[in-house]
């Protein structure tokens, strides 16, 4: 009976892990700005250094090459309008790079 009631928990304790894990990954949104005025490293290192450290942001991907930065962000503590202004008050206005595409089209 102790063996059963143990099985038991131990599924029970193993599903609401897997139901939070799968809650917490739904938060996580990403999207792709391109930036303004980013010119080298020293832009890279800034940007690196500070945006992550705004409410709600998970992970900065710089792209020197194409002059953009992908974030993953907290969807339930930030949005795209309020992580392009973060760039802007850094000195790097901002576009979402799909917004960005349509227009040369």
């Amino acid at each position: 009976m102790n063996r059963i009631l143990i099985i038991a928990l131990s599924l029970l304790t193993l599903t609401f892990a897997a139901n939070a894990q799968s809650k917490k990954n739904n938060k996580i949104a990403e999207v792709k700005l391109a930036v303004s005025n980013m010119h080298g490293d020293h832009c890279k290192q800034r940007i690196e250094k500070n945006i992550p450290f705004e409410k709600g942001i998970k992970d900065v991907e710089v792209n020197l090459k194409d002059n953009t930065v992908t974030v993953k962000y907290d969807n339930t503590k930030t949005d795209v309008e309020k992580i392009r202004e973060y760039f802007t008050k850094l000195g790097y206005p901002t576009e979402v790079a799909t917004d960005l595409e349509k227009k040369k089209e």
